[in-house]
C-alpha cells in the first residue's frame, strides 16, 4: 500500500521527477484550459445554441476525471506522516492546493444534486485556480508571499497614510463642490469614488468637479497620486528583482554542485595559486572526485 502511495503522489504531486508524471500533469492542465475554454464558450449565446450538447458532453467527460484525480491525490497524500489518519486527511482537504481542487470539482457535484443557480455556475469560473499547480507559477507565488512579507509594514503605513488622504479629499471636494452639483457629490461617500479615482490617476470622468477650487485641488490631487502609485510599485519591483537574483544564484549554487559529466555531488573547489588575483575573484574551477572531470565556471 505504501509502495503504491508513494508511487501516486509522486506521479501527481512532482511531476518533474518521472515521464509518467510529466505526461500525466500534462493531460489535466490540458483538460483545465479545454474546461474553461469550453465554460467562456458557452456564454457566447449563438454558440450555445449550435453546440451546447458538445459543451455538456466535454464537461461531463473532464469533471469525473477531476473527481478522480482529487481522491487518488487524497488517497496519495497519506504518505506524508502529517496526512495520516481522519485528522491527517482533513488538514490535507484544507490546504491550500486540496482546496483549489474542491473548489473546481464543488459546483459541478452541486449541480448533478440538483443544486443549480446563478451562483453555483458562477463558481465554475475559480476551476482556473487549478493552473496554480504547475510548478513554475507556484514559485512565483511563492515569491509574491515573501515579498509582501517582507514588505508588510510599508504597505500598511503607505495604505494609512492613503486612506487618511482620501478622507480629507473627500470632505475637502464635497464642501467645494456640492452646493455646484449636488446630484453628482451628492454626499461623502458618494465624494470617495472621485477620490479613490483621482488619486490612483484612473479618472473614468463619471464625478469631476466643475469649480475652480475643486479643479485645482483635482490638478494637485492628480500628481500627487502617481507618487502614491510608483512608491509601492517601485519597492515591490527592487524586491522582486532581488527575489529572482537570489533563486537565480540558488540555482547556480545546485547546478556547481553536480557533476555535468556523471551528475555525481561529490565535487570540490579546486584551488591552484598560479591563478591571478582577478581568475582567483571571479572565476571558480570545479572538479569531480568521481570522474575527474575539472570545469571553469564564471
Amino acid at each position: 500500500m505504501r509502495k503504491i502511495q508513494a508511487e501516486l503522489y509522486s506521479i501527481l504531486e512532482e511531476p518533474e521527477k518521472s515521464t509518467i508524471g510529466f505526461y500525466v500533469n500534462t493531460f489535466i492542465y490540458v483538460l483545465i484550459v479545454i474546461s474553461i475554454l469550453s465554460l467562456m464558450l458557452s456564454t457566447v449565446d449563438s454558440f450555445h445554441e449550435k453546440y451546447g450538447d458538445m459543451i455538456t458532453t466535454t464537461r461531463n467527460i473532464i469533471m469525473p476525471i477531476f473527481i478522480i484525480e482529487y481522491i487518488l491525490r487524497l488517497y496519495a497524500s497519506g504518505i506524508k506522516p502529517k496526512y495520516r489518519g481522519i485528522q491527517g486527511k482533513i488538514k490535507y482537504i484544507f490546504s491550500v492546493y486540496a482546496l483549489i481542487d474542491l473548489v473546481a470539482i464543488f459546483p459541478y457535484i452541486l449541480a448533478n444534486s440538483g443544486i443549480d443557480s446563478a451562483f453555483v455556475r458562477s463558481l465554475r469560473l475559480l476551476r482556473i485556480f487549478r493552473l496554480f499547480r504547475v510548478k513554475k507559477y507556484a514559485l512565483f507565488i511563492k515569491q509574491i508571499k515573501t515579498i509582501t512579507a517582507r514588505l508588510k509594514e510599508e504597505f500598511m503605513v503607505l495604505l494609512f497614510y492613503t486612506f487618511i488622504l482620501l478622507i480629507v479629499l473627500s470632505f475637502a471636494i464635497f464642501e467645494i463642490e456640492h452646493n455646484a452639483q449636488p446630484d453628482v457629490f451628492s454626499n461623502v461617500f458618494q465624494t470617495m469614488w472621485w477620490a479613490v479615482a483621482t488619486l490612483t490617476t484612473v479618472g473614468y470622468g463619471d464625478m469631476y468637479p466643475v469649480t475652480v477650487a475643486g479643479k485645482v485641488i483635482t490638478a494637485i490631487i492628480t500628481i500627487v497620486g502617481i507618487a502614491f502609485v510608483a512608491i509601492p510599485g517601485g519597492m515591490f519591483a527592487s524586491e522582486f528583482m532581488n527575489e529572482i537574483n537570489k533563486q537565480k544564484r540558488e540555482d547556480a549554487n545546485a547546478n556547481q554542485s553536480m557533476c555535468p559529466r556523471c551528475s555525481a555531488n561529490n565535487i570540490e573547489l579546486w584551488k591552484n595559486d598560479d591563478f591571478s588575483v582577478a581568475e582567483k575573484t571571479f572565476n571558480k574551477i570545479y572538479h569531480c572526485q568521481s570522474c575527474h572531470l575539472t570545469w571553469l565556471n564564471k
